[in-house]
């Protein structure tokens, strides 16, 4: 299996409310991608985390395979949650896949 681990800030002009929407939005669409493409065994948006955190929104998934993860980062649906979600609305992005 292999974990992957995305997190973002929010644009600093966002209000409370839009950051709730997008965030519902977001995981909405991606708990869409996780039915739709093969290999996707979870997917939890969690926002907002805790208030000791450092980030807004975190992506926390996980795949059959690092060929799982490959493929679901080139889905039509993975692409277009992006591009809708993620990049009118958040900055600061990082990153952590491993293997279990």
């Amino acid at each position: 299996m292999v974990k992957h681990i995305v997190s973002w800030k929010f644009k600093p002009e966002l209000s409370e409310e839009k950051r709730a929407q997008v965030a519902e939005e977001f995981a909405g669409r991606l708990q869409a991608v996780k039915e739709a493409a093969w290999g996707v065994l979870d997917v939890k948006v969690i926002s907002p985390p805790l208030s000791t955190s450092t980030v807004d929104v975190v992506l926390d998934s996980t795949f059959e395979s690092v060929e799982a993860l490959a493929a679901y980062q080139v889905h039509p649906d993975h692409v277009a949650a992006g591009a809708a979600c993620v990049k009118p609305y958040m900055t600061d992005r990082t990153c952590c896949d491993y293997e279990v």
